[in-house]
């Protein structure tokens, strides 16, 4: 079923039952995170042809954290039930659902490098290499769709900082920016700057 939303929604909200897998055909998907004190964090964000988590759809559990469609985006709802009687009909689907998994995995892993790391333009390029590889897009020059002011919070810095940040990154020809989005026009690059302060 494709569903259609003009304005921001929420598909999926914290405490439900998993019960879509959401692939986006248009626009973005992101998955909020709550804190304690009320505030909303995005977290994640998902692209065209990109897909909300597999995996989840096998856990027992209600979600942590919400799935948000926004404004202009298209996507396809496939009910939690079929998929999984799809997989059980069809094993060697297993391992390329592993592999997608895996990634996303192995990126937010990769978060205690933005912790360790004392040089903050180095932290912002490995929480823009961990976006990217969370959000499925493996174009050559994959997006961050994430407004300035998400990606502040994100990566819990000033104004100040995250400008500056980002300005060296683009200045060392590793980003562009643009309207609510950062290209990574040299992932190889970006990846080298961020290990080099590791």
């Amino acid at each position: 079923m494709v569903k259609r939303f003009d304005s921001r929604h929420v598909v999926q909200a914290s405490g439900e039952a998993h019960h879509h897998l959401y692939i986006v055909m248009t626009g973005r998907l992101e998955m909020v995170g709550g804190s304690a004190f009320g505030s909303e964090m995005t977290i994640a964000v998902f692209g065209p042809e990109s897909t909300s988590s597999w995996v989840a759809l096998f856990l027992d559990e209600p979600a942590e954290r919400s799935l948000v469609a926004t404004a202009d985006t298209r996507l396809l709802a496939i009910p939690a039930g079929a998929l999984r009687r799809l997989l059980a009909a069809e094993p060697s689907l297993y391992p390329k659902v592993l592999k997608l998994e895996a990634t996303r995995f192995r990126a937010v892993l990769n978060l205690h490098q933005i912790v360790l790391n004392p040089e903050r333009s180095r932290r912002l390029a490995t929480l823009l290499l961990m976006l990217v590889e969370v959000s499925g897009d493996y174009s050559d020059a994959p997006s961050v769709l994430l407004t300035h002011e998400q990606l502040r919070k994100m990566a819990n810095c000033s104004r100040q900082v995250l400008h500056t940040s980002l300005k060296k990154l683009q200045c060392e020809g590793l980003i562009e920016q643009g309207y609510g989005r950062i290209e990574v026009v040299d992932k190889a690059g970006l990846k080298a700057f961020a290990k080099a302060g590791a």
